[in-house]
């Protein structure tokens, strides 16, 4: 009985309104309407001070299914779905969705941050979210939507660490080797110095117990597994690498470096006449360079590649960045610090 009860309320949903031909019963449904979205703020700046609050909370009143015969022919309390959709258009095209069982929805700093991020918005960039609700009772009945609401949002640079226990750190209870996710999406790098067979793992906390610790999938050395059938990682061959590691995807990759290579107008951006050293005792790269002509700045180059160029300003560099301006003519001692993942150096002397 419950199974056909079951299937006469989904032809209920398809139609709304039906009469029952074997008792004569007229059945209606009610209360599926559109729903009423109300917001706590129209703006939100949000930092690492405010990271750990309540910033941002939604309300909303999307009705309560009923029907004529409820006792007769049931209700399931799940009928009714309710979902959060953002954008950063009005069009909502690509709307992200927030499934919610509840008629509220709160927000802490850091939340409302990672959905920011997610979506686009860049740090320290006020932009506008679009929100409204969008509410379902079956497949095969168009959804209604809410009001929309408009928040303009400025996220902060959102900065998480994978720690690296193991042969780099000085042993497994040592956490000073680390990538870096200066957006805080899963997506981590950084530039190691290795031997062959170093081994290390992956955490999320500067501790065995607790966090998430990332080994190798046994079958694959570059899937990362957090399972107990976990094994360590390591590295095949000895040398410089840019390492990345994606706990989205659940990958990780590491670039030799064979080279760094100062160029620019003083030597006809050649890649072979002033290649940095590296120091590893104090972990940088260096060059002492004649830089005669200061026209267009220098670039930094790794393995021979233009498509790894390092570039800055106010002694940060980033893979991508603008050309590092040279004020005046000279002979300078050009040194880059990659050993901090979370923000690359460079000194010019």
């Amino acid at each position: 009985m419950k199974t056909i009860n079951k299937y006469i309320f989904l032809f209920l949903l398809a139609i709304l309104a039906v009469s029952c031909n074997s008792d004569g019963d007229e059945v209606v449904l009610s209360g599926f309407q559109e729903g009423e979205l109300k917001v706590t703020a129209s703006e939100v700046v949000l930092t690492n001070d405010n990271s750990g609050k309540l910033v941002l909370s939604f309300m909303w009143n999307a009705g309560e299914l009923a029907n004529t015969y409820s006792q007769k022919y049931g209700l399931p309390a799940d009928a009714l779905k309710t979902t959060l959709q953002f954008d950063t258009q009005s069009s909502f095209a690509s709307a992200k969705d927030v499934v919610e069982t509840a008629s509220a929805k709160s927000y802490t700093g850091k939340a409302l941050n990672s959905l920011a991020l997610s979506m686009g918005l860049e740090t320290s960039q006020a932009a506008k979210l679009y929100v409204r609700l969008k509410s379902t009772i079956a497949a095969n009945v168009d959804p209604l939507y809410s009001n929309v609401v408009e928040v303009t949002v400025t996220p902060y640079e959102e900065i998480a660490f994978l720690y690296m226990p193991g042969m780099l750190s000085g042993g497994w209870d040592k956490y000073t080797t680390r990538l870096c996710s200066r957006s805080g999406n899963g997506e981590y790098e950084g530039f190691v110095n290795a031997e062959a067979w170093d081994n290390f793992k992956f955490t999320t906390e500067m501790s065995s117990t607790s966090g998430i610790t990332y080994g190798s999938n046994p079958n694959d050395l570059y899937t990362l597994d957090d399972s107990g059938d976990q094994w360590n990682i390591w590295f095949e061959e000895g040398g410089y690498f840019l390492l990345k590691a994606n706990t989205n995807t659940m990958k990780w990759s590491k670039t030799r470096i064979t080279a760094f290579a100062v160029t620019g107008e003083f030597n006809a951006w050649s890649l072979a006449t002033d290649v940095m050293t590296y120091d590893t005792v104090n972990q940088v790269w260096k060059v002492t360079c004649n830089i005669s002509n200061t026209l267009y700045g220098i670039q930094i180059i790794a393995n021979n590649d233009w498509n790894s160029k390092y570039g800055g300003s106010n002694g940060e560099i980033t893979l991508g960045g603008a050309n590092i301006e040279i004020a005046t003519p000279g002979t300078y001692t050009i040194t880059m610090n990659l050993s901090n993942p979370e923000k690359y150096t460079y000194t010019i002397e």
